[in-house]
Protein backbone atom coordinates (compact mmCIF):
# COMPACT_ATOMS: atom_id res chain seq x y z
CA UNK A 1 0.00 0.00 0.00
CA UNK A 2 1.32 3.60 -1.01
CA UNK A 3 1.76 5.52 1.86
CA UNK A 4 -0.36 8.68 2.71
CA UNK A 5 2.46 11.81 1.96
CA UNK A 6 2.49 15.23 2.88
CA UNK A 7 4.81 18.11 2.13
CA UNK A 8 5.53 21.28 3.68
CA UNK A 9 3.38 24.27 2.51
CA UNK A 10 5.47 27.20 1.23
CA UNK A 11 7.12 29.48 4.15
CA UNK A 12 5.57 31.97 5.67
CA UNK A 13 6.45 35.30 6.55
CA UNK A 14 8.53 36.09 9.96
CA UNK A 15 4.77 36.58 11.69
CA UNK A 16 3.55 33.32 11.29
CA UNK A 17 7.14 31.50 11.66
CA UNK A 18 7.00 32.83 15.27
CA UNK A 19 3.22 31.91 15.66
CA UNK A 20 4.01 28.39 14.73
CA UNK A 21 6.60 28.15 17.68
CA UNK A 22 3.77 29.29 19.75
CA UNK A 23 0.92 26.73 19.14
CA UNK A 24 0.09 23.21 17.48
CA UNK A 25 -0.45 22.65 13.94
CA UNK A 26 -3.56 19.93 12.69
CA UNK A 27 -3.35 18.02 10.20
CA UNK A 28 -6.28 15.58 8.85
CA UNK A 29 -5.50 12.30 8.12
CA UNK A 30 -7.83 9.82 6.23
CA UNK A 31 -6.93 7.34 3.74
CA UNK A 32 -6.96 9.33 0.48
CA UNK A 33 -4.40 12.30 1.88
CA UNK A 34 -2.82 14.64 4.40
CA UNK A 35 -3.78 18.11 4.63
CA UNK A 36 -0.83 19.89 6.08
CA UNK A 37 0.75 23.29 6.95
CA UNK A 38 4.46 22.92 7.89
CA UNK A 39 5.34 26.50 8.16
CA UNK A 40 9.35 25.78 7.65
CA UNK A 41 10.98 22.79 5.51
CA UNK A 42 12.72 20.63 8.29
CA UNK A 43 11.27 22.13 10.70
CA UNK A 44 11.94 20.43 14.36
CA UNK A 45 9.24 18.72 15.43
CA UNK A 46 7.24 16.42 17.82
CA UNK A 47 4.49 14.43 15.38
CA UNK A 48 1.75 12.62 17.48
CA UNK A 49 -0.87 10.43 15.89
CA UNK A 50 -3.84 10.05 17.88
CA UNK A 51 -6.85 8.10 16.37
CA UNK A 52 -10.24 9.03 17.01
CA UNK A 53 -13.47 7.54 15.52
CA UNK A 54 -12.60 7.67 11.52
CA UNK A 55 -10.07 10.07 11.61
CA UNK A 56 -6.54 10.93 13.14
CA UNK A 57 -5.20 14.41 14.19
CA UNK A 58 -1.56 14.91 13.62
CA UNK A 59 -0.22 17.68 15.03
CA UNK A 60 3.24 19.21 14.56
CA UNK A 61 5.07 21.77 17.38
CA UNK A 62 9.24 22.80 17.74
CA UNK A 63 10.34 20.91 20.97
CA UNK A 64 13.26 21.42 22.93
CA UNK A 65 15.92 19.14 21.73
CA UNK A 66 19.58 18.83 22.21
CA UNK A 67 21.55 19.96 19.76
CA UNK A 68 23.02 17.94 16.90
CA UNK A 69 20.93 15.60 17.00
CA UNK A 70 20.88 13.40 14.02
CA UNK A 71 17.03 12.98 12.60
CA UNK A 72 18.11 10.35 10.30
CA UNK A 73 20.23 8.44 12.86
CA UNK A 74 18.13 8.06 15.18
CA UNK A 75 14.03 8.26 15.58
CA UNK A 76 13.01 6.86 19.31
CA UNK A 77 9.22 5.91 18.60
CA UNK A 78 7.16 5.75 21.95
CA UNK A 79 3.91 4.00 21.95
CA UNK A 80 1.14 4.34 24.83
CA UNK A 81 -2.90 3.26 24.73
CA UNK A 82 -4.03 6.24 21.88
CA UNK A 83 -1.39 7.90 20.55
CA UNK A 84 2.23 7.99 18.85
CA UNK A 85 4.71 9.54 19.85
CA UNK A 86 7.79 10.67 17.11
CA UNK A 87 10.67 12.24 18.18
CA UNK A 88 12.99 14.34 15.71
CA UNK A 89 15.73 16.36 16.00
CA UNK A 90 18.25 18.28 13.59
CA UNK A 91 17.29 18.87 9.73
CA UNK A 92 14.89 16.14 8.21
CA UNK A 93 15.99 15.90 3.92
CA UNK A 94 13.12 14.74 2.29
CA UNK A 95 9.21 13.77 3.25
CA UNK A 96 7.74 13.10 6.81
CA UNK A 97 5.18 10.11 5.77
CA UNK A 98 2.16 8.61 7.53
CA UNK A 99 0.68 5.09 6.23
CA UNK A 100 -2.37 4.09 7.44
CA UNK A 101 -3.45 0.42 6.75
CA UNK A 102 -6.53 -0.78 5.86
CA UNK A 103 -8.06 -1.26 9.45
CA UNK A 104 -7.03 2.61 10.65
CA UNK A 105 -5.31 0.45 13.62
CA UNK A 106 -1.76 -0.14 12.18
CA UNK A 107 0.11 2.99 11.51
CA UNK A 108 3.50 2.96 9.90
CA UNK A 109 5.64 5.91 9.68
CA UNK A 110 8.15 6.20 6.24
CA UNK A 111 11.09 8.86 6.24
CA UNK A 112 12.24 9.15 2.79
CA UNK A 113 16.15 10.41 2.39
CA UNK A 114 18.36 11.12 -0.50
CA UNK A 115 21.12 9.28 -0.79
CA UNK A 116 23.53 11.95 -2.13
CA UNK A 117 26.17 12.76 0.44
CA UNK A 118 24.29 11.25 3.12
CA UNK A 119 24.24 7.87 5.84
CA UNK A 120 21.93 4.94 5.71
CA UNK A 121 18.67 5.86 7.67
CA UNK A 122 18.61 4.18 11.01
CA UNK A 123 15.46 3.70 12.98
CA UNK A 124 15.62 2.61 16.65
CA UNK A 125 12.12 1.03 18.58
CA UNK A 126 12.45 0.76 21.79
CA UNK A 127 15.85 -0.45 22.45
CA UNK A 128 14.78 -3.72 23.40
CA UNK A 129 13.37 -4.03 20.13
CA UNK A 130 15.69 -2.46 17.11
CA UNK A 131 14.55 -2.55 14.18
CA UNK A 132 17.83 -1.11 11.71
CA UNK A 133 16.95 -1.54 7.91
CA UNK A 134 18.29 0.32 4.47
CA UNK A 135 17.38 -0.78 0.80
CA UNK A 136 19.32 0.59 -1.54
CA UNK A 137 20.74 3.94 -3.29
CA UNK A 138 17.22 5.65 -1.95
CA UNK A 139 16.94 4.50 1.64
CA UNK A 140 13.80 3.54 3.34
CA UNK A 141 13.36 3.31 7.48
CA UNK A 142 10.44 1.80 8.36
CA UNK A 143 8.57 1.18 11.72
CA UNK A 144 5.68 -0.80 12.36
CA UNK A 145 4.10 0.44 15.47
CA UNK A 146 1.26 -1.28 17.99
CA UNK A 147 -2.06 -1.11 17.52
CA UNK A 148 -3.75 1.94 17.93
CA UNK A 149 -7.36 2.18 18.69
CA UNK A 150 -9.60 3.48 16.70
CA UNK A 151 -12.31 5.07 18.82
CA UNK A 152 -14.70 2.96 15.86
CA UNK A 153 -17.49 1.45 17.73
CA UNK A 154 -17.71 -2.35 16.78
CA UNK A 155 -20.39 -4.11 14.88
CA UNK A 156 -23.22 -5.59 16.69
CA UNK A 157 -22.88 -9.17 16.14
CA UNK A 158 -26.19 -11.34 15.53
CA UNK A 159 -25.73 -14.89 15.84
CA UNK A 160 -27.54 -17.13 13.45
CA UNK A 161 -27.49 -21.55 14.26
CA UNK A 162 -27.48 -24.24 11.87
CA UNK A 163 -28.25 -27.36 13.37
CA UNK A 164 -27.47 -29.07 9.97
CA UNK A 165 -25.87 -32.59 10.15
CA UNK A 166 -26.81 -34.10 6.63
CA UNK A 167 -24.02 -32.80 4.91
CA UNK A 168 -21.32 -35.03 6.94
CA UNK A 169 -20.99 -38.47 7.31
CA UNK A 170 -21.22 -38.51 11.01
CA UNK A 171 -23.90 -37.64 12.99
CA UNK A 172 -23.76 -35.16 16.13
CA UNK A 173 -22.53 -31.80 14.49
CA UNK A 174 -26.25 -30.68 14.77
CA UNK A 175 -25.74 -30.08 18.03
CA UNK A 176 -23.10 -27.80 17.39
CA UNK A 177 -25.12 -24.45 17.80
CA UNK A 178 -26.60 -25.48 21.19
CA UNK A 179 -22.78 -26.38 22.61
CA UNK A 180 -21.21 -23.17 21.50
CA UNK A 181 -24.35 -21.30 22.95
CA UNK A 182 -23.79 -23.09 25.98
CA UNK A 183 -19.79 -22.69 26.41
CA UNK A 184 -20.49 -18.63 27.16
CA UNK A 185 -20.80 -16.85 23.71
CA UNK A 186 -23.36 -14.30 24.56
CA UNK A 187 -21.32 -13.53 28.13
CA UNK A 188 -18.11 -13.49 25.99
CA UNK A 189 -18.81 -11.15 23.60
CA UNK A 190 -20.75 -9.37 25.39
CA UNK A 191 -17.64 -8.41 27.46
CA UNK A 192 -16.16 -7.02 24.10
CA UNK A 193 -18.19 -4.40 24.34
CA UNK A 194 -19.93 -5.76 21.57
CA UNK A 195 -24.02 -5.62 21.07
CA UNK A 196 -25.38 -9.14 20.88
CA UNK A 197 -28.61 -10.57 19.36
CA UNK A 198 -29.42 -14.14 18.82
CA UNK A 199 -31.47 -14.92 15.25
CA UNK A 200 -31.82 -18.73 16.36
CA UNK A 201 -31.42 -21.73 14.05
CA UNK A 202 -33.09 -22.09 11.05
CA UNK A 203 -35.35 -25.07 10.12
CA UNK A 204 -33.26 -27.61 9.32
CA UNK A 205 -34.34 -31.36 8.42
CA UNK A 206 -33.17 -34.44 10.02
CA UNK A 207 -31.87 -37.96 8.25
CA UNK A 208 -34.94 -40.17 10.27
CA UNK A 209 -37.31 -37.90 8.00
CA UNK A 210 -35.10 -36.62 4.80
CA UNK A 211 -34.54 -38.11 1.41
CA UNK A 212 -31.08 -39.02 0.75
CA UNK A 213 -31.61 -38.51 -3.60
CA UNK A 214 -28.62 -38.80 -5.32
CA UNK A 215 -26.03 -40.24 -3.35
CA UNK A 216 -23.04 -38.06 -5.44
CA UNK A 217 -24.74 -35.39 -3.63
CA UNK A 218 -26.47 -37.26 -0.52
CA UNK A 219 -29.77 -34.77 1.30
CA UNK A 220 -28.57 -32.00 -0.72
CA UNK A 221 -32.59 -31.13 -1.59
CA UNK A 222 -32.84 -30.45 2.17
CA UNK A 223 -29.28 -28.96 2.55
CA UNK A 224 -30.23 -26.64 0.07
CA UNK A 225 -32.96 -25.56 1.31
CA UNK A 226 -31.38 -24.91 5.14
CA UNK A 227 -28.78 -22.92 3.23
CA UNK A 228 -31.08 -20.93 1.72
CA UNK A 229 -32.73 -19.88 4.84
CA UNK A 230 -29.25 -18.94 6.71
CA UNK A 231 -28.78 -16.97 3.32
CA UNK A 232 -31.84 -14.57 4.75
CA UNK A 233 -31.14 -14.07 7.97
CA UNK A 234 -27.44 -13.14 6.96
CA UNK A 235 -28.37 -10.76 4.23
CA UNK A 236 -30.69 -9.66 6.78
CA UNK A 237 -28.04 -9.35 9.82
CA UNK A 238 -26.06 -7.62 7.44
CA UNK A 239 -28.98 -5.01 6.23
CA UNK A 240 -29.28 -4.09 10.07
CA UNK A 241 -25.22 -3.38 9.78
CA UNK A 242 -24.41 -6.43 12.09
CA UNK A 243 -21.69 -8.78 11.86
CA UNK A 244 -23.56 -12.23 11.34
CA UNK A 245 -21.76 -15.20 13.51
CA UNK A 246 -22.78 -17.92 12.01
CA UNK A 247 -22.73 -21.47 14.00
CA UNK A 248 -22.57 -24.99 12.28
CA UNK A 249 -23.65 -27.40 12.02
CA UNK A 250 -21.41 -29.20 9.08
CA UNK A 251 -19.77 -27.28 6.97
CA UNK A 252 -22.19 -27.51 4.18
CA UNK A 253 -24.04 -24.41 5.55
CA UNK A 254 -21.50 -21.84 4.66
CA UNK A 255 -22.74 -22.66 1.51
CA UNK A 256 -26.18 -20.26 3.06
CA UNK A 257 -23.53 -17.84 4.64
CA UNK A 258 -21.38 -16.98 1.44
CA UNK A 259 -25.24 -16.67 -0.68
CA UNK A 260 -26.03 -14.11 2.58
CA UNK A 261 -23.26 -12.52 2.00
CA UNK A 262 -23.41 -12.25 -2.08
CA UNK A 263 -27.05 -11.51 -1.90
CA UNK A 264 -26.50 -8.28 0.44
CA UNK A 265 -24.07 -6.73 -1.65
CA UNK A 266 -21.87 -8.66 -4.86
CA UNK A 267 -19.40 -12.09 -4.10
CA UNK A 268 -16.17 -11.62 -2.05
CA UNK A 269 -13.60 -13.15 -0.50
CA UNK A 270 -13.34 -15.83 2.07
CA UNK A 271 -10.44 -17.25 4.31
CA UNK A 272 -11.23 -20.97 4.69
CA UNK A 273 -9.42 -22.25 7.96
CA UNK A 274 -10.16 -26.00 7.65
CA UNK A 275 -8.37 -29.04 7.69
CA UNK A 276 -10.00 -30.25 4.11
CA UNK A 277 -9.97 -28.51 1.02
CA UNK A 278 -13.98 -28.86 0.74
CA UNK A 279 -13.59 -28.70 -3.32
CA UNK A 280 -15.08 -31.89 -4.36
CA UNK A 281 -17.28 -32.01 -6.97
CA UNK A 282 -20.03 -34.95 -6.97
CA UNK A 283 -18.28 -36.69 -9.84
CA UNK A 284 -14.98 -36.37 -7.64
CA UNK A 285 -16.35 -36.93 -4.41
CA UNK A 286 -15.62 -40.12 -2.86
CA UNK A 287 -18.09 -40.25 -0.36
CA UNK A 288 -21.04 -37.89 -1.72
CA UNK A 289 -21.45 -35.83 1.51
CA UNK A 290 -22.31 -32.57 0.53
CA UNK A 291 -19.60 -30.66 3.56
CA UNK A 292 -16.82 -31.74 1.29
CA UNK A 293 -17.97 -29.92 -2.04
CA UNK A 294 -19.37 -26.87 -0.65
CA UNK A 295 -16.39 -24.12 -1.19
CA UNK A 296 -16.40 -25.43 -4.91
CA UNK A 297 -20.22 -24.86 -5.14
CA UNK A 298 -20.00 -21.76 -3.98
CA UNK A 299 -17.15 -20.66 -6.54
CA UNK A 300 -19.87 -22.43 -8.99
CA UNK A 301 -17.68 -25.01 -9.52
CA UNK A 302 -19.54 -27.73 -8.54
CA UNK A 303 -21.78 -28.53 -11.62
CA UNK A 304 -25.43 -28.58 -12.43
CA UNK A 305 -26.25 -30.38 -9.33
CA UNK A 306 -26.30 -26.97 -7.62
CA UNK A 307 -28.42 -25.12 -9.75
CA UNK A 308 -31.61 -25.55 -8.05
CA UNK A 309 -30.62 -23.44 -5.37
CA UNK A 310 -31.97 -20.27 -4.90
CA UNK A 311 -28.88 -18.40 -4.01
CA UNK A 312 -26.37 -15.92 -5.90
CA UNK A 313 -24.22 -18.36 -7.44
CA UNK A 314 -20.99 -17.49 -7.37
CA UNK A 315 -21.30 -16.02 -4.31
CA UNK A 316 -17.39 -16.22 -3.78
CA UNK A 317 -15.02 -15.05 -6.61
CA UNK A 318 -12.25 -18.11 -7.09
CA UNK A 319 -9.16 -15.40 -6.93
CA UNK A 320 -10.15 -14.29 -4.05
CA UNK A 321 -9.83 -17.58 -2.05
CA UNK A 322 -7.52 -18.72 1.15
CA UNK A 323 -7.29 -22.39 2.39
CA UNK A 324 -5.05 -22.09 5.48
CA UNK A 325 -4.44 -25.63 7.52
CA UNK A 326 -5.21 -27.95 5.16
CA UNK A 327 -3.74 -31.56 5.48
CA UNK A 328 -6.49 -34.08 4.07
CA UNK A 329 -7.40 -33.69 0.04
CA UNK A 330 -8.42 -35.82 -2.33
CA UNK A 331 -7.71 -35.85 -5.36
CA UNK A 332 -10.17 -34.17 -7.29
CA UNK A 333 -9.66 -31.36 -4.92
CA UNK A 334 -5.96 -31.60 -5.74
CA UNK A 335 -6.77 -31.42 -9.40
CA UNK A 336 -9.21 -28.29 -8.96
CA UNK A 337 -6.65 -26.49 -6.75
CA UNK A 338 -4.08 -26.86 -9.81
CA UNK A 339 -6.46 -25.31 -11.62
CA UNK A 340 -7.63 -22.03 -9.34
CA UNK A 341 -5.36 -18.83 -8.53
CA UNK A 342 -6.16 -20.00 -5.11
CA UNK A 343 -4.15 -19.23 -2.11
CA UNK A 344 -3.12 -22.29 -0.04
CA UNK A 345 -0.99 -22.54 3.50
CA UNK A 346 -1.01 -26.42 4.19
CA UNK A 347 0.47 -27.42 6.98
CA UNK A 348 3.94 -27.88 6.36
CA UNK A 349 4.05 -24.18 4.87
CA UNK A 350 3.00 -23.34 8.58
CA UNK A 351 5.72 -25.17 10.15
CA UNK A 352 8.06 -24.05 7.89
CA UNK A 353 6.65 -20.16 7.37
CA UNK A 354 4.41 -19.63 10.84
CA UNK A 355 0.75 -18.58 11.15
CA UNK A 356 1.00 -15.16 10.96
CA UNK A 357 2.40 -15.06 7.79
CA UNK A 358 0.04 -17.73 6.51
CA UNK A 359 -2.71 -15.61 7.76
CA UNK A 360 -1.84 -12.23 6.66
CA UNK A 361 -0.55 -13.05 3.03
CA UNK A 362 -3.88 -14.71 2.89
CA UNK A 363 -6.24 -12.14 4.02
CA UNK A 364 -4.32 -9.71 1.55
CA UNK A 365 -5.49 -12.09 -1.25
CA UNK A 366 -8.82 -12.30 -0.34
CA UNK A 367 -9.63 -8.77 0.46
CA UNK A 368 -11.54 -6.56 -2.19
CA UNK A 369 -15.24 -5.38 -3.15
CA UNK A 370 -18.19 -7.05 -2.02
CA UNK A 371 -17.00 -9.09 1.91
CA UNK A 372 -14.18 -10.48 3.47
CA UNK A 373 -15.61 -13.80 5.57
CA UNK A 374 -13.72 -15.89 7.67
CA UNK A 375 -14.73 -19.80 7.90
CA UNK A 376 -13.32 -21.44 10.65
CA UNK A 377 -14.19 -25.47 10.64
CA UNK A 378 -12.53 -26.43 13.89
CA UNK A 379 -10.95 -29.36 12.65
CA UNK A 380 -8.70 -27.17 11.30
CA UNK A 381 -6.80 -27.45 15.23
CA UNK A 382 -5.04 -30.79 15.96
CA UNK A 383 -7.46 -33.13 17.52
CA UNK A 384 -5.25 -33.03 20.98
CA UNK A 385 -6.53 -29.73 21.57
CA UNK A 386 -10.28 -30.07 19.31
CA UNK A 387 -11.54 -33.72 20.21
CA UNK A 388 -14.88 -32.84 19.31
CA UNK A 389 -15.20 -32.60 15.55
CA UNK A 390 -16.95 -34.00 12.74
CA UNK A 391 -13.76 -35.07 10.82
CA UNK A 392 -10.61 -34.92 12.97
CA UNK A 393 -7.50 -35.33 11.16
CA UNK A 394 -3.31 -35.45 13.21
CA UNK A 395 -1.15 -32.67 12.80
CA UNK A 396 -4.24 -29.51 12.89
CA UNK A 397 -3.14 -25.98 14.46
CA UNK A 398 -2.07 -25.91 17.95
CA UNK A 399 -4.24 -23.98 20.57
CA UNK A 400 -1.53 -20.77 20.33
CA UNK A 401 -1.73 -21.02 16.41
CA UNK A 402 -5.71 -20.70 15.65
CA UNK A 403 -5.48 -17.84 18.47
CA UNK A 404 -2.80 -16.05 16.84
CA UNK A 405 -4.81 -16.74 13.21
CA UNK A 406 -7.55 -15.26 14.78
CA UNK A 407 -5.61 -12.25 16.43
CA UNK A 408 -4.53 -11.26 13.04
CA UNK A 409 -8.13 -11.66 11.20
CA UNK A 410 -8.91 -9.09 14.33
CA UNK A 411 -6.16 -6.65 13.73
CA UNK A 412 -6.59 -6.61 9.74
CA UNK A 413 -9.81 -4.92 10.55
CA UNK A 414 -10.90 -6.51 6.89
CA UNK A 415 -13.39 -9.63 8.06
CA UNK A 416 -17.52 -8.48 8.51
CA UNK A 417 -18.62 -12.33 8.96
CA UNK A 418 -17.36 -15.21 10.66
CA UNK A 419 -18.76 -18.70 10.93
CA UNK A 420 -17.52 -21.94 13.38
CA UNK A 421 -18.45 -25.36 11.73
CA UNK A 422 -17.83 -28.95 12.95
CA UNK A 423 -18.01 -28.99 16.44
CA UNK A 424 -19.33 -32.10 17.52
CA UNK A 425 -20.53 -32.87 21.03
CA UNK A 426 -21.01 -36.28 21.22
CA UNK A 427 -17.69 -36.84 20.34
CA UNK A 428 -16.10 -33.97 22.83
CA UNK A 429 -14.63 -34.07 25.76
CA UNK A 430 -16.94 -31.76 28.66
CA UNK A 431 -17.38 -29.56 26.16
CA UNK A 432 -13.98 -28.07 25.45
CA UNK A 433 -14.57 -28.00 21.95
CA UNK A 434 -17.03 -25.53 21.96
CA UNK A 435 -15.57 -23.94 24.33
CA UNK A 436 -12.04 -23.19 22.64
CA UNK A 437 -14.76 -22.50 19.48
CA UNK A 438 -15.99 -19.07 21.98
CA UNK A 439 -12.53 -18.49 22.61
CA UNK A 440 -11.11 -17.94 18.77
CA UNK A 441 -14.26 -15.99 18.05
CA UNK A 442 -13.52 -13.40 20.67
CA UNK A 443 -10.13 -13.23 19.49
CA UNK A 444 -11.55 -12.99 15.81
CA UNK A 445 -13.42 -10.34 17.69
CA UNK A 446 -10.44 -8.23 19.08
CA UNK A 447 -9.90 -9.82 22.51
CA UNK A 448 -6.85 -9.16 23.71
CA UNK A 449 -4.30 -10.26 26.22
CA UNK A 450 -3.76 -6.63 27.33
Amino acid sequence: MSPVRFRPSPLPDAGAAEALDQRLQHLALDQDAVCAGFGRLGVNCLVLVASEGDQADLRVRRPELPDRLDAVDVRHVQVDDDRVGLEIGGEVEGLLAVERQRDHRQLGLLLDQDAEGSRVPRVVVREENANRSAVGAWAHSWVSLPDVETGQTPLPVAVIGAALDLGAGRRGVDMGPSAIRYAGLAARITELGREYVDFGNVQTAVAEAATVGDERTRYLHEILTACELVADRVAAAKGEGRLPLVLGGDHSVALGTLGGLARASEPGGVLWVDAHGDLNRPETSPSGNVHGMVLAAAMGLAGPSFDDASLPLPSVDPSRVALVGVRSLDDGERALLHDLNATVFTMSDIDRLGIERAVTESLAAVDGPGFVHVSLDMDSLDPDVAPGVGTPVRGGLSYREAHLAMEVVAESGLVGSLEVVEVNPILDRENETAVLAVELVASALGARIL
